[in-house]
């Protein structure tokens, strides 16, 4: 019996361009990030439409092998625009998939001098692949760190709190999503939109009860409702339309829900308080030997104390408790209101005074 094995097909790794320096044509290395192929550079100087050429290959920079290529398929064709996702099927300028060095190389619109580029790709080998270049006026932040809390994910226990951190603010163009699912392909995902403030920002995951939670951050300029029409993810523009991305090198970031005592019945009193007066807040719960207080700076601090003296300014805030059993390590959190109303002025009544 004969065995047939299926070739291998390679996978696009280089970007051959001249939109960084018109009229000089260089090649670059693509950096991976799960099913997405990607590179961005900063353009020197300007190219009038149709001018500046790109293309992918495959090898290295330093070794380009253009024998297969994704680019289109007839010469002086340009993709239709930036900021857009292209599909091959319907598009001439497109990565279309060529070998024994067929193809020409497409063409980009108009290029200016001080614009960031960022050119995208699927990872298809053997075939076509959707692409996208991605024009900004600024640098796109990087996703410098991400942290989960709490760190056991306990079933019935707290949803798990995402921090992620940027090398800087994100711009008003910019926008960062956490994408997460139960499987480790991301056949069906969740898509939450990331609240930045300056440049740290937070995502929740609702704790899911059981399994395996598998999960990255990207930013992105398209809008959640453009990612996940109708709350259903769209796989190839979340990919597509990518400026940086943290996939954990490749590995995404997961957890995995154990079974453990949880605290439960967790309660807090007052939930009313006075301006500019010290104000003892008391926890009480069940099965929970550390507790932890925010009172909207962020939490204070696991400590095997539950109460928390605190000044408030006048207003409803939101205070969050984090209760934690040692043993266990699982975590569950409550969040209240609390009124903190403006203390009565004071009045001297004279008893001598009708």
């Amino acid at each position: 019996m004969c065995l047939l094995l299926s070739p291998a097909y390679a996978q696009p790794t280089v970007l051959g361009t001249d939109a960084f320096n018109y009229n000089t044509y260089s090649t670059y290395n693509l950096s991976t990030y799960g099913k997405l192929r990607s590179y961005r550079g900063l353009a020197a100087n300007s190219a009038l439409s149709g001018l500046a050429k790109w293309e992918f290959a495959t090898g290295t920079a330093a070794a380009t092998n253009y024998s297969t290529n994704w680019r289109p398929y007839f010469s002086s064709t340009a993709i239709p625009a930036f900021d857009s996702i292209i599909d091959p099927l319907l598009t001439a300028g497109s990565a279309r998939w060529n070998t024994s060095f067929g193809g020409q190389s497409g063409f980009l619109p108009a290029i200016i001098a001080g614009r960031y580029y960022t050119f995208n790709i699927g990872d298809n080998g053997g075939a076509n692949n959707y692409m996208a270049v991605w024009e900004t006026n600024f640098n796109p932040a990087t996703i410098s760190s991400i942290t989960q809390s709490p760190i056991t994910i306990c079933s019935s226990g707290s949803d798990v709190s995402v921090t992620i951190n940027a090398n800087q603010s994100l711009n008003a163009a910019e926008k960062g999503y956490l994408r997460y699912s139960s499987s480790a392909t991301f056949t069906s995902s969740s898509l939450v939109q990331i609240s930045f403030t300056g440049t740290s920002g937070t995502a929740t995951i609702p704790n899911p009860g059981s399994g395996t939670i598998y999960y990255y951050v990207f930013t992105s300029k398209l809008a959640l409702s453009q990612l996940a029409p109708s709350g259903v993810v769209n796989e190839t523009y979340c990919d597509l339309s990518t400026l940086s991305m943290n996939n954990n090198s490749g590995a995404n970031y997961s957890f995995t829900v154990v079974v453990g005592t949880v605290p439960s019945a967790l309660s807090f009193t007052p939930t009313n308080a006075c301006n500019g007066i010290a104000t003892t807040f008391t926890a009480s719960a069940t099965n929970a030997d550390l507790y932890d207080w925010n009172f909207g700076a962020g939490f204070i601090g696991l400590a095997s104390g539950n109460t928390s003296i605190q000044t408030l300014s006048t207003g409803t805030i939101s205070v969050t408790l984090r209760t934690k059993n040692n043993t266990s390590g699982c975590e569950k959190t409550l969040t209240q209101s609390v009124t903190v109303n403006p203390v009565p002025s004071t009045q001297t009544i004279n008893p001598n005074t009708n």
